[in-house]
């Protein structure tokens, strides 16, 4: 059997993209189940190991505005962006109200191109789970990042048992067409 555009379990890993990511807003922030009223709040975009952290919001309540934009590198083996939104006590403390987990399938692969620009908009929750709210983001996969070259190589293998593979990348799908030998 011959399969064409086999792609390399590691490519994944070493991939790295550019993300700009707008984190706007956010809705019904709740604290307790109460609309937050008095709040100075910003919020903290987490990629792997990074992050970075907008402005504080003084005066939008429980729907800030931050408009906070940032490029950061995303690693091909991340599966998640985290966004947590924080208010600042008056004591300067900062405390957690919810958190959102992003998967990167929807922002990245085969229905989403790079340089295409996604308005998102995600649940927060808590540190039990309850409904906190809701933020507002965008995200664009930078066109021209790094990443790995893999060739695409044909290579045939004797076992009849396998089913050819269909592998998605950057929208073009690559299919194994199946060659069955006859032997005698």
């Amino acid at each position: 059997m011959i399969y064409l555009g086999r792609i390399d379990p590691l490519f994944y890993t070493t991939m790295t993209k550019t993300l700009e990511i707008d984190i706007r807003s956010a809705e019904g922030l709740k604290i307790n189940r109460r609309l937050i009223k008095k709040k100075k709040t910003f919020a903290v975009v987490k990629i792997g190991e990074k992050s970075r952290s907008s402005d504080l919001d003084d005066s939008g309540g429980s729907n800030p505005t931050w408009n906070f934009k940032s490029e950061m590198p995303m690693k091909g083996s991340v599966q998640f962006i985290s966004i947590e939104v924080f208010y600042r006590t008056r004591c300067g403390r900062d405390k957690k109200i919810g958190e959102a987990r992003i998967p990167a399938t929807d922002f990245m692969g085969r229905y989403s191109h790079e340089g295409h620009l996604n308005f998102l908009s995600y649940r927060l929750r808590d540190e039990y789970g309850d409904k906190c709210g809701i933020v507002n983001v965008s995200i664009v996969v930078k066109p021209h990042s790094t990443e790995t070259t893999t060739m695409f190589m044909a290579s045939s293998s004797s076992s009849s048992s396998e089913t050819p593979s269909i592998d998605g990348y950057r929208g073009r799908i690559v299919t194994g067409l199946p060659v069955w030998r006859v032997t005698t």
